[in-house]
């Protein structure tokens, strides 16, 4: 009973770290059995979920719209409030952008000179010993295979200056669940969106490293670690190389595909 009562935070069965609030309290109530329906998620590793109180900073692959959504399921239902930093082109959305505020998700600005408040309030929340979830790749994966890609420093900074412990998470099946350039789902029978959780792990600069080198370290290292997880999900070995997308034309987020790109197809 505790478990379910926590999974719905009902009541003070969650520490006040772990609460999501009335927002999500009260759109979950529609949307995770809709997010069952749809995605039949299988989840692995969900010992390696915090249950109690405790810093720690989530990220996980990005395939698709979907993710946001699948994350978020994973970790409300096993009580943890799904804090995101998510790009600020959202909150710019009607309704949309109002939800997000009052659900306390982080705005990521890029590009501006409020860039850095994403970082600030983000050291914030795990100062209040909340979880934070992120996508390091800052976008939808360029890997024409869907393997992870290089990634941005912000995950790997945020644990090298709070102390946060990393939790890697890997995810298939979002994208055939909802395409790339897709307004909505497109469910299919027999489909299911898998989840595994990996072991948190803290990191630390080492005496012979400047803070940028212990970022990139800490980032590939973290990179490494997802690509593994959801190598193991697709029963595939993960490159040895993450694809760079910084240089690559294509772009899956604004959902046109450059001529002859042919999406791996998931199977799942």
């Amino acid at each position: 009973m505790t478990s379910l009562l926590r999974s719905w935070d009902i009541g003070a069965a969650r520490n006040p770290a772990r609460r999501a609030g009335l927002v999500v309290g009260l759109v979950q109530l529609p949307l995770r059995p809709l997010l069952t329906l749809l995605s039949r998620p299988r989840w692995e590793g969900v010992e390696h979920l915090p249950q109690e109180t405790g810093a720690m900073i989530a990220c996980g692959n990005h395939l698709s719209a979907f993710d946001a959504f699948g994350y978020g399921h994973l970790l409300q239902a096993h009580g943890i409030a799904p804090r995101f930093l998510a790009k600020d082109a959202m909150f710019r959305v009607p309704v949309l952008g109002a939800l997000l505020r009052a659900a306390r998700q982080i705005p990521v600005r890029r590009g501006t000179s409020r860039s850095g408040d994403a970082l600030a309030n983000a050291r914030a929340a795990l100062e209040r010993g909340e979880l934070i979830m992120l996508f390091p790749e800052g976008t939808y994966t360029r890997d024409r295979a869907l393997w992870p890609m290089q990634a941005r420093l912000g995950a790997a900074r945020l644990a090298l200056e709070t102390g946060a412990p990393l939790l890697p998470i890997a995810a298939w099946g979002g994208r055939a669940l909802w395409p790339v350039g897709s307004p909505v789902p497109r469910p299919r029978p027999g489909r299911h969106v898998q989840m595994l959780v990996g072991e948190p792990y803290s990191v630390a600069r080492r005496d012979d490293e400047s803070v940028h080198q212990a970022a990139r370290r800490v980032t590939e290292e973290l990179m490494a670690k997802i690509a593994e997880l959801l190598g193991q999900l697709r029963d595939e070995q993960p490159p040895r190389e993450l694809h760079d997308g910084s240089t690559d034309a294509h772009r899956p987020e604004v959902g046109r595909p450059q001529p002859g790109y042919r999406a791996w197809k998931q199977i799942s």
